[in-house]
């Protein structure tokens, strides 16, 4: 009972939930004084007792030279390593505030990907992300948690909605992988630095907290040039976030020297990170259609993914695409992704959505663009299958999802020379890239893509043997795997835990 109570003190368990167990506690104990009272015992007979004294075979170790497992020699040396049991399953927790199928943007993918292949590595995978109500669901090989935002803490920054919603989520989260910890005993967090939701995890020093290094809210804030005070606080608490990780996971080089130099940091990074590349799951080859050179179809389609804002190069696209349509007129353009156009700026500055402004700026083009919003999972592989040509001229890019997404059904794809996406996209063989906001640029990579049937199927077949031999998700999830133990093999928590001083 002492134990209930100090779990109600605590919080960590509500009176309904604390009712439930002890009512639990006493039909189980009733149940066993009533099997005791009124269930005749069965007792072994003598006769089995004296055939089990008689036995003398020795019993034979799990694995031993006949089990039907046995490990695999080395083709070249002979080795044959010492039998072992399988190392066992992790228990983990991942964060991501959106998540399909509600949400598909970069990081819900990712962490999608990731918890599949965890999964299937045999591995017990939380994932907790936003939801208007909480809940749980099982999703694809994970646990799904949904929790509502609240906003009673922190509440000196309410008058900066990013920053004060931002850090009560992390505090929602931190309550959560609290129940986690009794209910299922995870063992590790892992969280992206995009919104550091594992921030709070992180200080109260409960568990190790690992970060993926994404684009950098400073990094975004440079490029659409917010320099608010928010913006700033937001900055200072992710440049925290890193400092504390305790291991930090960059998807590329390119990667964590941008995270290294925006946030100055030295010294402390290369000997807590490990550099782990994304995959994808490939698509089945009846669903892979690479382009056909003998029947060519028209018009051509190009299509892009993303998010329709500065960042992803959306203007430096809406003025290439004229110049496309000039010279290659049987082309036409699919721009598939969110309107940013309020978070970053855009409509401040010009009164417009994006749409809208490439209608009143390009008006003799729209007949062959089409504008399709955000779309659903099934819609969107679709859209790659059927695409000739994939776009996407990020300012910047940590890893470039997409790109792999069409690559994957045998797209040739167009990026640029900037953040990791060199180290995804290889030039002149799975696509082309050109100098970020060059527009020009762009659409004569575009147009010499589309003018040669060939290089479209070549680069396009190209791209999908990167995704079968370097980019598959099960490769990406042994790989996290693997830190993810050898960072519970060696935690220790801090000694001097500060949660309740962040807010």
């Amino acid at each position: 009972m002492l134990m209930y109570l100090g779990y109600l003190r605590q919080r960590d368990l509500s009176i309904w939930e604390v009712l439930y167990m002890l009512g639990q506690e006493v039909l189980a104990y009733l149940d066993g004084v009533s099997r005791g009272l009124f269930i005749p015992r069965r007792l072994i007979p003598e006769a089995d007792i004296q055939d089990a004294r008689q036995n003398t075979t020795p019993i034979q170790k799990f694995q031993n030279e006949s089990s039907p497992m046995q490990p695999t020699v080395d083709p070249v040396t002979g080795y044959i390593p010492k039998i072992s049991m399988p190392e066992r399953p992790l228990r983990l927790c991942l964060l991501s505030s959106m998540y399909p199928p509600t949400g598909y943007e970069g990081v819900a993918r990712l962490t999608h990907l990731m918890a599949k292949g965890l999964f299937e590595l045999g591995h017990s995978v939380h994932v907790v992300t936003l939801g208007e109500k909480e809940d749980v669901a099982f999703y694809d090989g994970a646990f799904v948690h949904h929790i509502p935002l609240t906003t009673k803490r922190y509440l000196r920054y309410r008058h900066m909605h990013n920053l004060f919603s931002t850090l009560n989520h992390s505090h929602n989260i931190y309550n959560k992988v609290k129940r986690l910890i009794l209910n299922d005993g995870i063992e590790l967090v892992d969280s992206a630095l995009w919104q550091y939701e594992g921030l709070v995890t992180l200080k109260s020093g409960l568990l190790p907290v690992v970060v993926r290094l994404v684009t950098a809210m400073k990094q975004i804030s440079e490029i659409q040039q917010s320099r608010t005070e928010e913006f700033a606080l937001m900055g200072d608490l992710e440049r925290s976030f890193l400092e504390a990780a305790t291991h930090l996971l960059p998807n590329t080089q390119a990667t964590l020297d941008a995270v290294r130099d925006v946030y100055r940091l030295e010294g402390t990074l290369d000997d807590r990170c490990t550099i782990v590349p994304y995959g994808i799951v490939p698509a089945s080859e009846d669903q892979v259609r690479p382009f056909d050179p003998q029947h060519i179809p028209e018009p051509l389609t190009v299509l892009y993914v993303g998010r329709l804002e500065k960042r992803k190069g959306t203007l430096d696209l809406f003025a290439a695409i004229p110049i496309v349509l000039k010279q290659f007129p049987q082309a036409r353009f699919i721009i598939t992704g969110a309107d940013n156009s309020k978070s970053d700026g855009f409509n401040q500055k010009t009164g417009t959505d994006y749409p809208s402004y490439f209608a009143s700026r390009y008006p003799d083009c729209t007949s062959k663009v089409a504008f399709t919003g955000m779309v659903s999972d099934e819609l969107l592989q679709e859209l790659y299958r059927s695409c000739d040509l994939f776009v996407a001229p990020s300012l910047y890019e940590s890893f470039g999802l997409i790109y792999l997404e069409a690559m994957n059904y045998a797209k040739p794809v167009i990026g640029c020379r900037a953040g990791g996406i060199p180290e995804v996209v290889d030039h002149g063989t799975t696509g082309l890239l050109v100098d970020p906001e060059s527009p020009k640029a762009l659409a004569e990579a575009i147009v010499s893509m589309l003018r040669s049937p060939e290089r479209l199927r070549e680069m396009g077949l190209a791209g999908r043997a990167r995704i079968l031999e370097q980019f598959n998700y099960l490769k990406m999830a042994q790989n996290y795997a693997r830190v993810y133990r050898q960072i519970i093999n060696s935690y220790k928590p801090p000694s001097d835990p500060d949660s309740d001083k962040i807010g």
